[in-house]
């Protein structure tokens, strides 16, 4: 039977287009095409945003399923303004595989939409083909910075290179001291800097926002990860990803860091992560069985379920399965005791973009249904453009912060991690990490934002939406 893809496939031969456009067709379904074949075939332009609209406002709140339908829409409207043969086809791909996601089993709304960004990328990189403009490292080559403080400095590299447009806010800091936390009820992050002294700050790590399975004492917007401020442990490390790490010292690193080793106490059981206990979370299994011990399920420092049987594990925490032991009751407190030396602040991300086993997701427990899902469960193989947030450290122990806008057809496509992993390189990193990119990406240097935040796609005569609240932030204190 012939489908939609195969008819993509004879247009690209006998077009004598790139090849790899065919591969990228595939992405969301693979080989599987269901809908009308023909090329010319009608698009359901209208119906299928309203249906998108719909059924995602089942799974999510109204607000997000409203968004998706927009970003739909926009990612439309810019590939009809291209020519190009490849516009058409990616066109077709959009339409036809949002409708195949929305047929298939739920949950739909982060594939939907990792579906429509990864259509954006493609056209975005189709929109800015250039193959004489200069290299992300050329660009990084002309950056000059202004002084903000003793050993901190801002700038901006702005221009088209081959990865298409890019405008990317620039810190470096020398021996700064951080400050790592949850920025919820802080009003933004503008005011959130003003608040401590700040003369700048970035947005910070995951949070759980889409994920369909949020449950109590879980809530959206929480923190995801490695949480440490001011000394205290907001978050325990419950996925192994790369962290940025302050030591009460002042010293810097970036690690992977998860719970081995780990000492956990509850109450009288107390228990090493990897020598006396095993822990299990999302990127291993949604259920577990205790065995004959107890499995003991915890989020934050809350025990939320204890069982000698069969337990689910919990979206953002994880399960603790120990010998038999002294009982241990629900709503029991939970305390961390971490190796190593003490530290003074810690955001978690991931990936690892720069040193050993860099850009391997599965390393960093972005698997299973660990969250956030738009990693775990990513078809596109990174090849999405998309607004990036970036830390690295110089063989000097500079730390290097890259902003990197998005989804701005004109200004600022964005990058893929490979891309960002360059970007950080080129500006003399030889260890770097991903933090929360997305709508989510946000930097303010001296009381204002500097990036160019939007939770939507902006094309050529449209405005950037509304701005999403910072849920984790990085501060870089005064001396």
């Amino acid at each position: 039977m012939v489908t939609w893809l195969d008819a993509c496939r004879e247009d690209i031969a006998r077009r004598g287009l790139d090849p790899e456009l065919a591969e990228v067709l595939r992405a969301f379904g693979g080989d599987t095409a269901p809908g009308p074949a023909a090329l010319d075939a009608p698009l359901p332009r209208e119906t299928l945003p309203a249906r998108i609209d719909t059924v995602l406002g089942a799974e999510v709140d109204p607000h997000q399923a409203a968004l998706f339908a927009r970003r739909f829409r926009a990612v439309s409207a810019l590939l009809d303004q291209r020519s190009e043969p490849e516009a058409r086809l990616l066109q077709v791909m959009l339409y036809r595989r949002g409708a195949q996601l929305l047929d298939e089993a739920a949950p739909h709304a982060l594939r939907v939409r990792a579906l429509v960004d990864f259509v954006w990328s493609q056209a975005a990189v189709l929109q800015h083909r250039r193959e004489d403009a200069p290299t992300l490292e050329d660009l990084v080559a002309g950056l000059q910075t202004r002084a903000l403080g003793p050993g901190l400095s801002h700038g901006l590299i702005e221009g088209v290179s081959q990865e298409g447009p890019i405008h990317v806010n620039v810190l470096r800091a020398r021996a700064p001291r951080l400050r790592t936390l949850d920025a919820r009820g802080a009003g933004g992050l503008v005011e959130l800097a003003r608040a401590h002294g700040a003369p700048a700050a970035i947005s910070g790590g995951f949070f759980l926002y889409s994920e369909p399975d949020i449950e109590p004492p879980s809530q959206r917007t929480d923190p995801v990860g490695f949480l440490v401020d001011q000394g205290q442990l907001s978050g325990p490390p419950v996925f192994r990803r790369a962290s940025l790490l302050q030591c009460t010292a002042g010293s810097l690193r970036i690690a992977r860091v998860g719970l081995h080793g780990v000492c956990v106490r509850i109450g009288a059981t107390v228990a090493e992560v990897g020598r006396d206990a095993q822990a299990v979370h999302r990127a291993h299994a949604e259920h577990v069985e205790a065995g004959p011990g107890r499995a003991v399920a915890i989020v934050g420092r809350k025990v939320v379920a204890v069982s000698q049987g069969a337990l689910r594990v919990p979206l953002a925490g994880f399960v603790l399965l120990l010998p038999p032991g002294p009982a241990i009751e629900v709503g029991a407190l939970v305390d961390y005791t971490l190796p190593g030396p003490a530290l003074r602040a810690a955001m978690a991300g991931g990936p690892l973009l720069l040193g050993p086993d860099a850009l391997d997701l599965t390393q960093e427990d972005f698997a299973g249904s660990a969250p956030p899902l738009t990693f775990s469960r990513d078809e596109t193989y990174d090849r999405n453009l998309l607004p990036r947030m970036g830390v690295g450290l110089t063989a000097a122990d500079e730390l290097v912060v890259v902003a990197v806008d998005g989804r701005n057809a004109e200004r600022a496509p964005g990058l893929t991690l490979r891309a960002t992993a360059r970007l950080l390189e080129a500006l003399g990193c030889t260890r770097a990490m991903n933090l929360d990119g997305g709508s989510s990406k946000r930097m303010v240097v001296d009381g204002r934002v500097v990036d160019l935040p939007s939770t939507g796609v902006v094309a050529a005569g449209s405005e950037p939406e509304g701005i999403r609240p910072v849920h984790s932030a990085i501060l870089f204190l005064p001396d």
